[in-house]
């Protein structure tokens, strides 16, 4: 067994780290914080702390070690437990997080809140039932809360349901909550209105939801766009083939799914994910780390990172080791991060051997599923229907740039062609990733997985074509997506 570090040689090894980091050495970061963990450092609730610092930089076997430390030191062990939940969640290992939390008392962290991240991780692996119950029992403790009441409605349909006048009646003590909760119960008393029919109550419900999260999150629509010049800028016709030339490593693992939220990436994950060579898919968010460690991700940034001595490999090898570290080591994986189209230069030059999907779904259809929609990472252009308009116009000409310059290596896949002929277009996806025909990959809806997205339920479905024309009843409130998307 490790011995335990000195005091001195602690203080040293947490200096170095905080410079470390400072300076953004992960390489440098990862060994310390394997130094403080094998010397069995005694850091009590510090150990936490850097458990969530390697969760954010995608480390996670250094973030679990880290927990495991931090309950060991800690003198409650039950809520030390559940800071290891929500690792967990974090780590999208669901299953993991739910069996740990049963295994916990229900006053942990609280009644209510034991009973949601019951519910909510339920509701992901797919058990519907066993997530109303316990929804049902967070808001028996905690009555009008938004969070509880959003996910009991994503989980169900409302419109016959007795939870629904229960919402309803929930009003008021809702009213009592801060900004945050409170639009959770509006996107929830939405989705009650929609499921009953009554489109203008619907929209006045999801509008109050959305007024709620944009003053508490603002759309830069300027920033906005240069985020996307700034994506687009440095590619000139070959640069990205050039690039590849200088990768020596084998990076067929990911596929990327991309396309508007809401615009059917869930749907071909699931069918990716049926397939059995593909592990699994999720919004990895790891990426973002590659642009880091480049830089940036225009064409100017890599130019810049390779005349400081940095490789091609190296930022294919970072992703792919940030890949393992969530996934694991073995299959093919579906990577659909929201807002991939901003990294698609980088994705393309540093992972050469990437299938890349890009989905399109009409606008109008996809506009409403994104503003009737609370996104649990925020997502600021989705609160008015101005600022979708501004952001889909950005994804179509970064659609369009990303197709000229990469050509059939892009494969565009339309939602409304894909639901009419799913086999087809099923083969056509499969071909594209290289991936043999299989049955399971027909039949997505049986494939039993975690889907952490709020297609969660819908993909547990047979492909169908419900998702088509889901606006027509709220064109009249639409209008000024409409004038503002044609206005271009």
């Amino acid at each position: 067994m490790a011995t335990l570090m000195r005091n001195a040689d602690v203080a040293q090894a947490a200096a170095a780290l905080k410079a470390a980091l400072a300076r953004r050495d992960r390489a440098e970061t990862n060994r310390l914080v394997t130094a403080l963990l094998d010397g069995r450092a005694p850091l009590g609730e510090q150990w936490r702390a850097l458990s969530q610092l390697m969760q954010v930089s995608g480390e996670l076997t250094l973030a679990h070690r880290a927990i495991d430390a931090y309950i060991a030191e800690s003198p409650d062990k039950a809520q030390a437990r559940y800071a290891k939940v929500v690792l967990l969640t974090q780590s999208g290992r669901l299953e993991e997080a739910h069996d740990l939390l049963k295994t916990l008392p229900a006053d942990v962290p609280d009644r209510a809140g034991h009973a949601y991240v019951l519910g909510n991780t339920a509701m992901t692996l797919g058990r519907a039932k066993d997530a109303s119950d316990h929804l049902a029992v967070a808001l028996e403790h905690r009555p009008g809360w938004g969070p509880a009441w959003l996910s009991l409605a994503t989980t169900l349909d409302m419109a016959d349901s007795a939870f629904g006048d229960q919402l309803l009646v929930e009003r008021g003590v809702a009213e009592r909550q801060g900004p945050a909760d409170l639009a959770r119960y509006y996107y929830a008393l939405g989705k009650l209105y929609a499921d009953r029919k009554d489109p203008d109550a619907a929209f006045a419900a999801f509008s109050r939801g959305a007024e709620l999260l944009r003053s508490q999150t603002p759309y830069s629509r300027t920033g906005d766009e240069a985020n996307a010049r700034l994506a687009m800028s440095g590619y000139p016709a070959g640069y990205i083939e050039q690039l590849n030339e200088q990768i020596g490593i084998d990076a067929n693992r990911p596929i990327f799914v991309t396309g508007l939220p809401r615009s059917g990436t869930t749907l071909v994950e699931q069918i990716l994910a049926s397939h059995s060579a593909v592990a699994d898919g999720s919004e990895l968010n790891i990426v973002q780390h590659v642009a880091v460690a480049a830089g940036g991700v225009s064409g100017g940034d890599i130019d810049k990172y390779l005349a400081r001595g940095g490789t091609m490999d190296a930022l294919a090898g970072l992703y792919l080791h940030l890949l393992s570290e969530r996934i694991g080591p073995a299959g093919r994986i579906v990577d659909k991060t929201i807002d991939a189209s901003r990294f698609l230069g980088l994705i393309a030059a540093a992972l050469p051997d990437a299938p890349l999907i890009w989905m399109h779904r009409d606008p109008l259809d996809c506009a409403w599923s994104c503003f009737r929609t609370f996104f649990i990472h925020g997502v600021a252009w989705s609160y008015d229907l101005v600022d979708i308009a501004k952001h889909f116009m950005l994804e179509d000409e970064l659609r369009a740039f990303w197709k000229e310059r990469l050509g059939d290596r892009l494969l565009v896949v339309p939602y409304a062609d894909l639901v009419a002929a799913p086999e087809a277009w099923t083969r056509r996806i499969l071909d594209h990733c290289r991936l043999a025909e299989e049955a399971g990959a027909f039949t997505p809806h049986l494939t039993e997985r975690r889907v952490a997205t709020a297609s969660a339920l819908q993909v547990r479905r047979p492909i169908n074509r419900e998702g088509l024309n889901v606006a027509v009843p709220y064109r009249s409130h639409l209008q000024p997506f409409i004038q503002a998307y044609r206005a271009e």
